[in-house]
């Protein structure tokens, strides 16, 4: 806003000099000198080009996509706790094959796999992945999602 006005002012200035000297009779370089001065000093015009708005939402793409892997997330979550709990009762024990199996199911849907993909893949069944999950739901802070 400064700079602005500071040009506005120094563009009158210079019209007023201008208009001075040639009501005075000086030399006509003088006169074309200030109409250099004025134009130098005018702002330098900008192409315009259409750039990406940093306020633009995501593709519904996108946002379904970011979706399911934050409840995919949460689901290996559930699991992790839940093969917490399991370990407790003394369902799954700590180190054997199917601990481990269900380890592998974890990283499996941290890593974006369904449910289902990860339960084929890491070779537990989807029952056991289910109540794992059914366990480790029961701690606090956890949310609610829809599972398919």
């Amino acid at each position: 806003m400064k700079y602005l006005t500071c040009l506005l002012l120094s563009g009158s200035i210079l019209s007023s000099l201008t208009e001075a000297s040639s009501a005075l009779g000086t030399s006509s370089s003088l006169h074309q000198d200030l109409a250099v001065t004025q134009d130098a000093e005018s702002l330098p015009q900008v192409p315009y080009q259409k750039t990406r708005n940093a306020e633009q939402f995501p593709s519904v793409e996108e946002t379904k996509k970011r979706l399911a892997q934050e409840i995919s997330i949460q689901i290996a979550n559930d699991i992790a706790y839940g093969l917490v709990i399991a370990h407790d009762k003394q369902q799954i024990r700590y180190g054997t094959k199917m601990y481990r199996k269900v380890q592998t199911a974890i990283n499996l849907l941290r890593r974006g796999a369904g449910l289902n993909g990860a339960s084929r893949r890491s070779g537990v069944p989807r029952s056991t992945l289910d109540q794992l999950m059914k366990w480790g739901q029961e701690r606090p802070g956890t949310s609610i999602y829809q599972v398919e």
